[in-house]
């Protein structure tokens, strides 16, 4: 069996991204690997170089280096870095980051448009979103503070990975672009079909 490590910011990143990437392989229909069940953990300071202005942030290439080293170390056959976007746009940070994956090993990279939570808020159903007043996730600042207003509560350390496991897949990529994108860098590390474009 091949190992997925993954490369995750946040606390609650640490069982849920692990949790996600093992049900997209199920979904993916993947049976020659696995997921690494304790990613590596990097603030994203160490992931965004911050030292340049929003929004047109590159990665932070000697850390995100190190930690790939690490992820290598493991043994991983493949890796998966994810973070929060913030402000900050994808469209920059992704081919800055996916260079430095390919000089090292096989895998990508992702960064999730605003927070990990906008992915939860996609998956509540909508009667919820609009009981919350919320609309249009991808453009919240503060999907966190809006997910508490549905999940009474939420911790990204608590509810995060039970949030994860409801996440329905199939529907939750033709909402999200970058949902989409983690989904085929995947499928694309494993060898597997990507899903056909939303």
């Amino acid at each position: 069996m091949k190992r997925l490590v993954c490369v995750v910011e946040g606390y609650g990143e640490v069982d849920a991204v692990p949790n996600l990437c093992a049900r997209i392989l199920t979904f993916l229909n993947v049976r020659d690997w696995f997921v690494d069940p304790e990613p590596i953990r990097q603030p994203r300071s160490r992931l965004v170089d911050e030292r340049v202005r929003s929004p047109r942030r590159p990665c932070r290439a000697e850390t995100v280096e190190k930690a790939l080293l690490l992820a290598r170390r493991r043994p991983a056959d493949g890796v998966l870095l994810i973070c929060d976007s913030d402000d900050d746009c994808p469209a920059v940070w992704g081919p800055d980051a996916g260079s430095v994956v390919r000089r090292i090993m096989p895998g990508g990279c992702v960064m999730v448009v605003r927070e990990y939570e906008t992915w939860l808020l996609l998956n509540q159903p909508d009667n919820a979103l609009r009981r919350a007043g919320i609309v249009a996730p991808e453009r919240l600042r503060d999907a966190r503070g809006a997910l508490q207003r549905i999940v009474k509560g939420y911790l990204s350390t608590v509810h995060m990975l039970p949030q994860t496991r409801l996440i329905d897949i199939g529907s939750l990529l033709k909402k999200s672009g970058s949902f989409e994108k983690l989904v085929r860098t995947v499928a694309q590390t494993c060898g597997a079909s990507p899903p056909p474009h939303r």
